[in-house]
């Protein structure tokens, strides 16, 4: 679960609002609308931790690994970069958490995006000249 289901999931079992959450954050009712959507993350780790501090949680429950990739993702590359990385990530983990391949099959898929990453950066080092 990412950061934006979080934040919605706790804001719905203490019977917040958008509007009230916001408010105790210090943000806009936009800006939280966007964390649950998955469109960005807090720029700010004050922000992560007045989320923490709201509902009483570590903040390390609240940002996992998965979201400071995708939110990595948009500082480098957008919305759209950080998107790509989000629906990818959520669909390696559904298929690696109990989806109907065999382990073999999931070694199988590790092993060609693995191709694929390398196969992509030598074309775009080619194309742009760079990593």
């Amino acid at each position: 679960m990412i950061f934006g289901e979080k934040i919605k999931k706790l804001r719905l079992e203490r019977g917040y609002t958008q509007e009230e959450l916001a408010e105790l954050v210090d943000v806009s009712k936009r800006t939280i609308i966007n964390y649950e959507q998955g469109r960005c993350y807090p720029k700010q780790t004050e922000i992560v931790s007045k989320f923490a501090d709201v509902f009483n949680v570590p903040v390390d429950s609240l940002f996992t690994d998965e979201d400071r990739y995708v939110q990595e993702a948009s500082e480098r590359g957008g919305s759209s970069a950080a998107q790509d990385v989000a629906r990818l990530l959520a669909s390696a983990g559904a298929m690696f958490a109990g989806g109907s391949l065999s382990e073999d099959d999931k070694d199988k898929v590790i092993r060609k995006l693995n191709e694929l990453y390398w196969d992509s950066r030598e074309k775009n080092k080619a194309k742009y000249g760079k990593n």
